[in-house]
């Protein structure tokens, strides 16, 4: 078994622990992408296999009996340490991690800086069709980690719950429209994901991350809900202040494109959430 994983992982570390039988690698791409080129002995998901949409609401958390079948027909194993990784700007992979973690298995990484980290340290690549076998991949549900519309309005003015908007300035202010309403959450505070990324578009270091957290007013004490427009964004955020400590922490699924597509929920559509 090799040590411990961190959460979020360099090519180089995944690069040492490749063939551990411990570890399993995923790619989040399409069949035709991952044939083209993907990291030796990765398995392949679609983002499509594990999100599920009622139109116009995209990004929901499909039942937990699909997502078994699902990660089951992938070859992902429960006794295994599962790393993923895709090609755009990982938010699809932190989006099936976050969907592992609140299926209740914790082990889990994502390759930070995705395929391209990969090639820029110029490891090898493969090509070719998935090989995956079949599993039998058990999940657990854990409803701590899911916040729904129906949770979210029931704890709108909870003094102890603090919506956090990772979408970009104008869609928080209702100036980019992506659903039939614009603007956001009553009292949610904006931090655009880009923030938590540096230059090259990977993690910055944990000290930077603790300041972008402190200077948006984000507090470990209170349960921290993770919304985007379709809880990919988000799912990165989510996956961020795990790796900070924060336990305490929520996705909503279907977020932005659920809650701005619904005609009663409240909005507020001013640059102050307060």
């Amino acid at each position: 078994m090799p040590a411990k994983l961190p959460l979020f992982v360099d090519a180089e570390q995944l690069n040492a622990v490749i063939g551990d039988a411990d570890v399993q690698i995923i790619a989040v791409d399409s069949a035709s992408d991952y044939d083209r080129a993907h990291i030796p002995g990765a398995l392949q998901i679609a983002i499509s296999d594990f999100t599920a949409s009622a139109a116009p609401v995209a990004g929901l958390l499909p039942d937990a009996r699909q997502l078994a079948d699902v990660f089951s027909d992938a070859g992902l194993r429960n006794d295994a340490h599962i790393v993923a990784y895709d090609r755009a700007g990982d938010s699809q992979a932190a989006r099936l991690l976050y969907t592992l973690d609140v299926m209740g298995h914790e082990r889990i990484s994502l390759l930070d800086g995705g395929l391209s980290a990969w090639h820029e340290a110029g490891l090898a690549l493969e090509s070719g069709p998935p090989q995956a076998g079949a599993s039998a991949f058990n999940v657990e549900p854990r409803a701590e980690g899911i916040a729904d519309r129906g949770w979210i309005e029931a704890h709108l003015n909870d003094p102890g719950v603090a919506f956090l908007d990772v979408r970009s300035a104008p869609e928080y202010a209702g100036t980019d429209v992506r659903s039939a309403r614009g603007g956001h959450i009553p009292r949610a505070i904006n931090l655009d994901w880009n923030l938590l990324k540096g230059p090259d578009g990977r993690l910055r270091p944990r000290t930077e991350l603790l300041q972008v957290i402190s200077d948006h007013d984000i507090e470990s004490e209170h349960e921290i809900v993770n919304y985007c427009q379709s809880h990919m964004r988000s799912s990165y955020s989510y996956l961020v202040l795990k790796y900070l400590g924060f336990d305490k922490v929520r996705g909503y699924p279907g977020a932005w494109s659920d809650w701005g597509n619904a005609t009663d929920t409240p909005i507020s559509d001013t640059l102050d959430a307060s």
